[in-house]
């Protein structure tokens, strides 16, 4: 009688990562969190404000592109652009998205993102957001090390781990998240500082998510304003920057010797 194939602890893992996003992109009403990233969305708009500008005339791996919602924006600019996701269901509505805004540019592709079938230095720019933190770290880092060219960066917007009311919050909704996700720690990004020369960051969301809990925009409006320039003062204070929600962080990798 033979036997199923035993199938290891990393696969199991991506084979659950698969099934939560296919169930996920293939809803269409929005989850009850949504509300909060108004909290982020001026951190989201300088997020891809900078990976626009990075992907002009290049070529540009879209690590994680979900629907495509933002492929077709740096598509515009890109020479070419490739988006990898492990959910089919996401792969299949970006290509749609993206044939429908008339770009020839850009292919998307079923991948796993710890090992991706590409090719050494392929890549000016890598972006995504919301990825890093459901991969296995060093692999994932690696494997973006490994398809940028000399000089090229990485662009990812990423949540933070730190804050106890966040992971209270958390810990209170477990389907709205994998199992695996591990929001990322001051220490994670050691390992990135392993595989790229420097490792930039910017936070964002603190006092903001107090702002976003009064619905009227005659109130929220003026008060996200106020509360965003006390984020970015609170952001300079080494210890207190790691309490804030996510973080915007650039890798830079090393230019070719010579």
């Amino acid at each position: 009688m033979s036997q199923l194939p035993v199938r290891s602890a990393d696969q199991d893992r991506i084979a659950t990562e698969a099934e939560f996003h296919n169930r996920r992109f293939a809803e269409e009403e929005g989850r009850a969190q949504d509300r909060y990233y108004g909290a982020i969305s001026h951190g989201t708009a300088a997020y891809i404000e900078r990976v626009s500008a990075a992907a002009r005339g290049a070529d540009v791996l879209e690590y994680g592109c979900a629907q495509g919602v933002r492929s077709v924006t740096v598509a515009a600019a890109a020479r070419t652009l490739v988006g990898i996701d492990i959910s089919s269901v996401a792969i299949a509505q970006a290509r749609a998205r993206v044939a429908a805004a008339g770009f020839a540019n850009a292919s998307f592709t079923v991948m796993n993102a710890e090992r991706m079938a590409l090719p050494d230095g392929a890549f000016d720019l890598v972006f995504g957001s919301g990825i890093i933190h459901h991969l296995d770290l060093d692999r994932s880092f690696r494997e973006i090390a490994r398809v940028l060219r000399p000089g090229g960066r990485a662009i990812f917007m990423e949540p933070l781990g730190h804050n106890p009311l966040i992971n209270l919050y958390r810990r209170m909704t477990p389907d709205a998240r994998t199992p695996d996700e591990h929001p990322l720690l001051r220490g994670d990004f050691a390992i990135a500082r392993r595989y790229f020369a420097a490792v930039d960051l910017e936070f964002c969301g603190l006092t903001t998510l107090a702002a976003v809990q009064f619905r009227r925009p005659a109130v929220q409006e003026p008060l996200l304003k106020v509360c965003i320039a006390l984020d970015r003062g609170l952001a300079h204070i080494p210890g207190l920057r790691w309490a804030f929600w996510h973080c915007c962080m650039t890798l830079h990798k090393a230019p070719a010797c010579g």
